[in-house]
C-alpha cells in the first residue's frame, strides 16, 4: 500500500472519530444549551458572546461534527481537494480552541491536546495535497532533475 494511501485512511478514520464526537457533544448542547449533559455551566459563558451553549452547540456540530466526517469520506474516496478539506478543518480546530480560551479561559488539557490535533490536520492536509500534486519530490526524495 503506498504512502499516500495509509496517510488518508488513518486521517480519515481519525476525522471520523473527531467528526462522531463533535456529532454527539454538539447534539447534546442542542438538547439541553444549558450545558448540563456534558458537566458545564452557562457561567464558563460570561465573557463569551453567548447566553448558552446552543449556538456553540450548533457550530460544534457542523463545523467540527459534519465537515470532519465528509473531509473523512473525501479521503477514502480520494478526493482531489482532500488535503484541502484536513488543512481548512486543522484552521477550524485552531479556531475554535483558540476562541475558547479566549472566552471561557484554560479549563482543560484537552485544549491544547486540540490545538495540537488542528495544527497536526494543517501539516497532514499539506502532505497530502503536496503529494496529490505530485510535488512530493520537493520535500527531498524522488527528485528526477538532472545534475547540473
Amino acid at each position: 500500500m503506498n504512502k499516500r494511501k495509509v496517510l488518508s485512511i488513518g486521517t480519515g478514520d481519525f476525522l471520523l472519530l473527531i467528526g462522531a464526537s463533535a456529532i454527539v457533544c454538539g447534539i447534546m448542547f442542542i438538547i439541553k444549551p444549558d450545558g448540563s449533559l456534558l458537566g458545564l455551566s452557562v457561567d464558563q459563558l460570561k465573557n463569551s458572546p453567548f447566553n448558552d451553549f446552543l449556538i456553540p452547540g450548533v457550530i460544534l456540530l457542523v463545523f467540527n461534527g459534519f465537515l470532519s466526517t465528509i473531509s473523512s469520506f473525501l479521503l477514502l474516496i480520494n478526493y482531489r481537494f482532500a488535503g484541502l478539506s484536513v488543512m481548512f478543518l486543522g484552521g477550524v480546530m485552531i479556531l475554535w480552541i483558540s476562541a475558547q480560551i479566549y472566552w471561557m479561559g484554560w479549563g482543560s488539557w484537552l485544549q491544547p491536546s486540540f490545538i495540537a490535533v488542528g495544527l497536526i490536520e494543517l501539516l497532514i492536509g499539506f502532505f497530502l495535497e503536496a503529494q496529490y500534486h505530485h510535488n512530493w519530490k520537493m520535500f527531498g526524495r524522488g527528485q528526477n532533475t538532472p545534475a547540473h
